[in-house]
C-alpha cells in the first residue's frame, strides 16, 4: 500500500532543509538542482510543491517570519512596560542569538527580490507583515496613553517607528561597525521621552 504523504509536512520539510542551505551558502550560491538531488526528490515532485525557486524562498521566509512573530506574541504577553514591549516588536534587529542573526542574513539576501517581486502572494505577505507591526505599535502606544503614561498625540510617533528602525537596519548593513542595537535602543528611549505626558 503506497505511503500517504502529508502535503503540509512535506512543504515544512523542504523549507527547513532549504533554510539550512540558504544560511550555509547564501541565496545567490543556492543551486535548486543540487538541492533537489540532496533531499532525494525528483524535479517533478519538487515542482508539485513549489512552482519556482522564488516561491521556495518566499515560503522559507514567510515560515521563519511567522515563527518569529508567534514567538514574540507569546513573550509579549508577559511584558509590562513600553521599552520591553518595543524591544520585542523589533527583536529581529536586537537579538544576537544565532537564529536571529541567521534570519537577518537571509533578510538581507532576499531584500531586493521582495521589493521588486511581481508575485501577488509575496506582495500580500509583505503587506500583512507590516500591518502586523503597525498594529502592534499602535496598540502599544494606545495602551500607554490609556495608562496615562503618554500624551494622546504620541500615537502619531508610532507610525514613523517602523520606517526608522528599518532605515537603521539598512545603515547597519552598509556601514561597518554601526552599532544597531545601541542606536535603536537610544532611539526608542528618545521616542519614550517625546511621548511622555508633560
Amino acid at each position: 500500500m503506497p505511503k500517504i504523504i502529508n502535503k503540509e509536512e512535506k512543504i515544512d520539510y523542504i523549507c527547513d532543509e532549504a533554510y539550512k542551505v540558504f544560511i550555509d551558502v547564501g541565496i545567490e550560491e543556492f543551486s535548486l538542482n543540487k538541492f533537489i538531488t540532496d533531499i532525494n526528490m525528483s524535479k517533478g515532485q519538487f515542482y508539485h510543491y513549489f512552482s519556482t525557486k522564488e516561491q521556495l524562498i518566499y515560503q522559507v521566509m514567510s515560515k521563519k517570519a511567522f515563527e518569529l512573530i508567534n514567538n514574540i506574541k507569546e513573550k509579549y504577553k508577559y511584558e509590562e512596560n513600553y521599552i520591553d514591549k518595543i524591544n520585542l516588536i523589533f527583536e529581529i534587529y536586537l537579538n544576537e542569538e544565532k537564529s536571529y542573526r541567521d534570519l537577518r542574513k537571509l533578510y538581507i539576501n532576499t531584500l531586493h527580490m521582495y521589493i521588486t517581486s511581481k508575485d501577488y502572494e509575496i506582495k500580500e505577505f509583505n503587506n500583512n507583515l507590516y500591518k502586523n507591526i503597525f498594529n502592534s505599535l499602535e496598540e502599544l502606544f494606545e495602551d500607554e496613553i490609556q495608562k496615562g503614561n503618554f500624551h494622546p498625540d504620541s500615537k502619531n510617533l508610532a507610525k514613523s517607528l517602523c520606517a526608522t528602525a528599518d532605515g537603521m537596519f539598512l545603515v547597519s548593513v552598509m556601514i561597518e561597525n554601526y552599532d544597531l542595537k545601541t542606536e535603536l535602543t537610544n532611539y526608542f528611549l528618545e521616542i519614550e521621552k517625546l511621548s511622555k505626558k508633560k
